[in-house]
């Protein structure tokens, strides 16, 4: 069983690993590995998360294959069967029955070479916590499927002996220190991938698998886990690419994460330090994405209304220079806040039940001790019911509520449908499906208002470096907030209003 730690590490920042690397008193294995990956032309033994290879390092022939496993937060745990062979070709009366059931005999025969991995593999042997034994490797070099290549820059953990917290603490420091994220996706997967032609792209956030048999404290992981595994996915490109999707999606993952330990609050609270980083890494994403909207939606939605294409060029051109220029200082906060560290201290704090541990003497609040024996479904009826009832009192007074309190309204029922989507396996039937789209309807078309709210402010700020554009735009954007308040918002809360509970 193979337990490792993957994060990827800055190109640049490898010299700077080797030479903090030195310093330790274990000697470097070097060695330049290069990697035959085999499948069937149609892939179907990664579709099965099976990974078959044959390495090369130096005279000596390597055939591994490797399971799917468990994967989170950079560290995984799967199977792995290795032994040597011959001149760099498959030998399949090698391997032991426990391995060659993961490939059908209709397979075997259809199998053949589809890409390769070639790196310079630097590797220590260390004595990490508690007297664990961890094999560090530095891999660089490149994946190779046909013309198509991928860089490689990865340090890998692999735990020889002792527990999986060893490898946390030695990454921990590192991810500080060189800017690492933690990185879940294998080489041959990325193999695969280019193989195909697949770009990277932005990641959504997937319906979860609860069922009513987990308890309390395993719901509130696996939902945490989902959401710090959408904002992992996302922060490379976030910090690389200029596709906005990417910081939309990282919001998106983050703002779940809040609303998934409000929600948990009283049963599994998370520590003041965790916490304090997680509010910086949400404030270094929002200007951006106000950015993002402002020049990417709302104001392509009016340019074709305003008189003069010219004028609006030029105000568009001064405020795209903005929205870069806020995107860039994103980038770099976000590097300043250490995302990796955060991700592995936060997939530390849930492998540990990190929520059990208090200060000596004190005593175990009563919502925790109750939800260590809960069952999920009781929790979550009650969890849906709580967050129901503020959007009732505040639907009902709409008409009559103030912006900041549409707001507030807009953020309650944010919350309840995140809350409503992390436990929609949980129920069945028409109810919920219709419960969950009035929640989207409502959200959307408060959003939209407050969309028009802050584009205005945007604007407002930028001043005259807008151009003639900025007075129209205002104007536009007034009357729309005025529209929205008596038109769509109203129709949609009085659509929930008209909704029924289905717990």
């Amino acid at each position: 069983m193979e337990i490792e730690l993957k994060l990827a590490l800055p190109p640049q920042q490898a010299a700077a690993f080797v030479k903090r690397m030195a310093r330790r008193r274990s000697a470097p294995v070097e060695q330049d590995l290069v990697t035959r990956y085999f499948d069937t032309p149609d892939f179907a033994l990664s579709a099965q998360g099976v990974a078959l290879r044959v390495r090369r390092a130096g005279r000596r022939w390597l055939q591994t294959l490797k399971t799917e496993g468990e994967r989170q937060g950079g560290l995984s745990r799967r199977a792995e069967f290795e032994m040597p062979v011959h001149r760099g070709g498959l030998d399949w009366s090698r391997f032991p029955p426990e391995a060659l059931a993961y490939v059908p005999d209709a397979l075997r025969e259809h199998v053949v070479p589809v890409f390769e991995t070639r790196f310079h593999r630097t590797a220590w042997l260390l004595v990490g916590k508690g007297g664990a034994q961890i094999e560090v490797a530095l891999d660089v070099g490149a994946v190779v499927a046909g013309e198509r290549s991928q860089p490689i820059c990865e340090i890998e953990l692999e735990l020889k002996s002792g527990q999986p917290d060893a490898l946390f603490a030695l990454a921990l420091d590192w991810a500080a220190a060189f800017d690492c994220l933690p990185f879940d996706v294998s080489k041959a997967e990325r193999g695969v991938r280019l193989a195909h032609g697949i770009e990277a792209a932005p990641v959504k956030s997937v319906p979860l698998e609860l069922d009513d048999g987990m308890g309390v404290e395993e719901g509130f992981a696996a939902i945490v886990q989902a959401c710090l595994t959408q904002l992992q996915v996302n922060l490379p490109g976030v910090l690389a690419s200029d596709d906005i999707e990417y910081v939309h999606q990282a919001r998106v993952a983050l703002r779940r994460l809040r609303a998934a330990l409000r929600l948990f609050r009283n049963a599994c609270g998370l520590p003041p330090e965790l916490q304090d980083n997680l509010r910086a890494l949400a404030a270094a994403l929002g200007p951006a994405r106000d950015w993002d909207v402002l020049c990417g939606e709302t104001l392509p939605a009016i340019a074709s209304y305003y008189p003069d294409a010219e004028s609006w060029q030029q105000g568009m051109a001064t405020l795209e220079a903005r929205r870069i220029a806020v995107r860039t200082a994103m980038q770099d906060a976000l590097v300043q806040a250490h995302p990796g560290a955060w991700l592995l201290a936060m997939q530390r704090w849930l492998l540990r039940h990190g929520w059990h541990s208090h200060p000596e003497g004190q005593a175990v609040p009563a919502a925790q001790r109750f939800v260590q024996l809960a069952p999920l479904d009781a929790w979550v009826r009650r969890a849906l019911q709580k967050g129901h009832r503020p959007i009732v009192r505040g639907a009902r007074d709409f008409a009559t509520l103030a912006p900041a309190r549409r707001h507030v309204l807009r953020i309650a029922i944010k919350r309840q449908r995140y809350a409503a989507e992390f436990f929609q396996t949980l129920f069945e039937g028409k109810r919920q499906a219709r419960y969950l789209a009035v929640l989207r309807d409502a959200q959307d078309s408060l959003g939209r208002a407050n969309d028009a709210h802050i584009a205005s402010g945007l604007l407002t700020a930028a001043g005259r470096e807008a151009g003639s554009m900025r007075d129209f735009v205002l104007g536009w954007l007034a009357a729309k907030q005025a529209d929205a308040a008596d038109g769509e918002c109203a129709e949609s809360i009085l659509a929930f209003l008209k909704s029924k509970p289905y717990w």
